[in-house]
């Protein structure tokens, strides 16, 4: 496999030209010509004056045009910098500030407000664009793409992922899942998303495969597009996943097709599963993170609800508070080494490092190991509940929660109190009235500790999350007034 990102598309182009590549609405492109336009938008961007190394802003909307400005910035040895669609005035100035872009690729009007860069617009027409000659290849380590966080500790930060990394990221996806030449993957999530950058889009494609991207998620949409173009598999965040087995269409709609899901970000919930395993739907769990360019742990088309094993090409440690390996079963921190990680922050003042002295990422995740090598994924370390001296894991009280009758989305957090420090609180979204606490306890009876039971409930419109369906843990506190 070569070394440069998309390098597997040029491949399939001329040696599989006429195979579908891409799927968007009523129209289709074969491999040969998403490479053509892949080419055409190089040309665009030389022209524009966009050179090696340049920083480009794109708009990440789930478009063709955006999927083609990404390939074509990395192909000429640019820089990719992939923002959410809906990013704030604000936000974007911030990753503008850190990056310094050549060029902004986007809608016309993509907060004009804000914008000093020239802007390149992805609705032009580029038929006409001329060709030139194909430039040399990026090298191994050089930065592909300045991917940034969702900032939910802070202000965002730019993790640089070089060629070689997403190399990296593909050969252990393509490791951990049964991808083949004949899937069809369904992605509806904003290309910003490292699901897309560094992972089911980009394994499809280099199995030649079939992409079929939606404009945006809604169940309707993704139940409409599984039956009419016969799709094998997608990419659902576990808040995506809930949405679609919930919907009264779910049961008796066509999905014979879809074999299963990757569910990344967090594990797809229990109540969840089973309502996929119900319509022949597999669901196969993922951890990763952007620093780690996307999934380094896949589990089995079962019914475990863990992240799984590592893959071959990555090191994962689970350690206590010394650094020490924690035991089998013991929670800890969520230590990451390998040629995915990325090794540095891309900020304005310098890049600074990703990974400790010994090339460990600490994740600031906590998760543990059982018998079979297996991860399980309880949270970030600094959301842990401590309430009269006991640690309590919110993702385990969601998990017994999510089979409550009428819930559709839970979360649990601390809540501070001057007895218990922490108080173990239940935020439902529910669509068959308000349980009480009683209910709530009666339900986990038998199920969890009594110190891992809510002391507080409460039932709100829905959960706060951010723009990639992301749970913002940190601003469940703002809804204890709703």
């Amino acid at each position: 496999m070569n070394d440069w990102f998309g390098a597997h598309l040029m491949a399939s182009a001329a040696e599989a030209g006429s195979r579908p590549a891409l799927v968007f609405t009523d129209r289709s492109w074969t491999y040969a010509e998403l490479d053509l336009a892949i080419r055409r938008t190089v040309a665009r961007l030389d022209a524009f004056g966009v050179r090696r190394g340049d920083r480009v802003v794109m708009q990440g909307a789930a478009r063709p045009e955006a999927l083609v400005t990404m390939f074509a910035v990395t192909r000429m040895g640019a820089v990719l910098v992939p923002v959410h669609p809906q990013l704030t005035a604000g936000e974007l100035a911030v990753i503008c500030e850190e990056t310094a872009p050549r060029a902004v690729v986007a809608e016309a009007g993509f907060a004009a407000d804000v914008l000093t860069w020239d802007v390149l617009h992805v609705d032009d027409n580029v038929a006409s664009a001329p060709l030139t000659e194909t430039p040399p290849p990026p090298a191994a380590d050089d930065v592909a793409i300045i991917a940034f966080t969702s900032g939910t500790s802070g202000r965002p930060k730019g993790v640089a992922l070089t060629h070689d990394n997403l190399r990296w990221s593909m050969v252990n996806g393509l490791s951990g899942l049964p991808v083949g030449p004949d899937d069809v993957a369904l992605i509806s999530t904003p290309l910003a998303h490292v699901a897309v950058l560094g992972g089911l889009p980009q394994y499809t494609w280099a199995r030649r495969g079939t992409v079929v991207l939606a404009p945006k998620f809604d169940p309707d949409l993704f139940i409409d597009l599984v039956r009419d173009h016969r799709v094998t598999c997608a990419f659902a965040v576990p808040a995506m996943a809930a949405l679609l087995a919930r919907h009264p269409r779910f049961p008796s709609e066509d999905l014979d097709g879809l074999r299963w899901l990757l569910s990344g970000g967090a594990p797809a919930q229990t109540a969840t599963r089973e309502r996929l395993h119900e319509r022949g739907i597999a669901v196969a769990d993922s951890y990763g993170l952007t620093e780690t360019c996307a999934g380094v742990t896949y589990s089995a088309l079962d019914t475990t609800a863990t992240a799984g094993h590592p893959a071959p090409h990555v090191e994962l440690l689970v350690v206590d508070p010394s650094g020490s390996p924690a035991p089998v079963g013991t929670a800890g921190e969520i230590w990451v080494r390998g040629p995915s990680v990325a090794s540095a922050y891309w900020t304005a003042a310098g890049t600074r490092p990703v990974t400790d002295a010994e090339g460990w990422f600490r994740t600031g995740d906590r998760g543990l190991f059982d018998s079979e090598g297996q991860l399980a994924v309880a949270g970030r370390v600094k959301d842990t509940i401590i309430t009269g001296g006991e640690n309590v894991d919110p993702a385990e009280v969601e998990n017994a929660l999510t089979d409550f009758p009428g819930v559709v989305e839970v979360a649990v957090s601390g809540t501070p109190d001057p007895v218990w420090g922490e108080l173990v609180t239940a935020f439902l979204v529910t669509d068959a009235g308000e349980p009480t606490l009683d209910d709530i306890r009666a339900h986990l009876d038998g199920r969890l500790s009594r110190h891992k039971w809510p002391r507080r409930l409460c039932v709100v419109p829905a959960l706060p999350r951010g723009a990639t369906g992301k749970l913002q843990r940190q601003r469940l506190t703002t809804l204890l007034d709703v």
